[in-house]
């Protein structure tokens, strides 16, 4: 049964056993009972995400009603198959996992309320091999393999194999998506032809860059890097008003607030999500989640890693109808969180909101026209899929970039 028509099924299974006047009261309750516990789990997830089996199974636990089997079901299906992403081979980590499952909450829980449920975004964790030697190519080197969430669901997956800049063959039909959590590339008579122009793989989502793999050809170099400060500033963000009357009226909120670092090779973007909840009475809530644009590199360049951690949380109890400041130091991506709870009036939707003001980001790019990254390159090393000649071409590049650094990066 779908969850969209959960409250055809609340009805059905209540109605046999009251009256008319209180079946309105009973679905409500059972509601909030229900987002509560999903409440409870997405909270949970956020400080402790590596333990994501444990906090979907106690959130299962709680759902005992029969009228709740729809949400029990979906979660049991969400524990299986992130089970089996976990399994394979174990190229994506328990937080990985954890992330993903947070965000999977979050839509069921929208799909329950009916509301505007957020899209599957896929993730990547892990590509193998991290470039290609193209000399390997059919005969040792048979497919790309991603690793990550959310492929089947996600639609807008393109590939295209860049011969020049500005100059690519759409490749699409040649991937292979036969899990959520597993795509192929393949190459050979069947896949993609690489030919003498061929210069780099481009993996995208929605017109977005999401994976890039450079291809090595007998003159490609080793890419150049570079280390840069960036100063995000401040964003504001506002949820909208998804229960209740909009007035919390000194019953709390508890206030939950998250800030993820979102990278792709083109694009660095923050995820703000919030959500006050009254503690009682109707359970006014606001909730919701935006995306801010932080930074784009020149053209030429993509964007390696971001250096600091990139994800924060807080939450607190609102107390009073002031303005709260907490500074959160250096530890993650945001220096400081600006919270409007309550207020003296109606405020969910209309005055309670959060302003993030962020630390400076250390940000590593790397160039793109026809190269390989030197991490690539001692990658292909250690798992022997990178000819000896073709290496010992670029060790003096690779050896020029961890001087630069000062030590090897992991």
């Amino acid at each position: 049964m779908a969850v969209a028509q959960i409250s055809i099924f609340l009805i059905v299974s209540i109605a046999g056993g009251c009256l008319f006047g209180g079946l309105q009261t009973q679905i409500q309750d059972l509601t909030t009972r229900t987002v509560n516990v999903l409440d409870d789990a997405i909270d949970a997830l956020q400080t402790q995400s590596s333990a994501w089996q444990t906090i979907l199974q106690e959130a299962q636990s709680k759902l005992t009603d029969a009228a709740q089997s729809t949400i029990r079901n979906e979660i049991a299906n969400l524990v299986t198959r992130s089970i089996a992403q976990a399994g394979v081979e174990f190229r994506c980590n328990a937080d990985f996992i954890g992330a993903r499952v947070r965000q999977h909450l979050i839509r069921l829980k929208a799909k329950l309320l009916g509301q505007a449920v957020p899209p599957a975004e896929p993730a990547i964790c892990q590509v193998v091999p991290i470039a290609v030697d193209r000399s390997l190519v059919p005969d040792r080197l048979k497919q790309i393999e991603f690793y990550g969430y959310d492929f089947n669901e996600a639609s807008n997956l393109t590939v295209f194999l860049e011969r020049a800049p500005g100059v690519r063959v759409n490749v699409t039909d040649k991937l292979d998506r036969p899990t959520h959590y597993a795509m192929t590339l393949k190459f050979g008579a069947n896949g993609v032809q690489l030919d003498t122009t061929s210069q780099r793989l481009v993996l995208e989502w929605d017109a977005r860059q999401i994976s890039t793999l450079a291809i090595i050809q007998p003159a490609t170099p080793v890419c150049e890097s570079k280390l840069v400060r960036f100063p995000p500033g401040k964003v504001t963000f506002m949820p909208p008003r998804t229960r209740g009357d909009g007035d919390f009226g000194g019953h709390g909120p508890k206030v939950n607030v998250s800030v993820t670092l979102l990278t792709t090779p083109q694009e660095i973007t923050a995820r703000v999500y919030m959500r006050a909840k009254e503690t009682k009475g109707d359970w006014t809530t606001a909730e919701g989640s935006r995306v801010f644009s932080l930074f784009s590199p020149d053209p030429g360049w993509r964007i390696d890693r971001v250096v600091e951690s990139q994800f924060t949380s807080h939450t607190y109890t609102d107390g009073n109808h002031a303005v709260d400041s907490f500074n959160l130091g250096s530890g993650g991506p945001v220096k400081r969180l600006e919270l409007v709870g309550d207020t003296d009036g109606d405020e969910a939707g209309t005055r309670t909101k959060v302003e993030v003001a962020f630390n400076d980001l250390r940000i590593e790019l790397t160039q793109t026209a026809d190269c390989v990254p030197d991490n690539a390159v001692r990658t292909l090393r250690d798992s022997g899929l990178i000819n000896s000649t073709t290496f010992r071409r670029l060790e003096p590049g690779v050896n020029r970039e961890i001087r630069r650094r000062g030590t090897p990066r992991p």
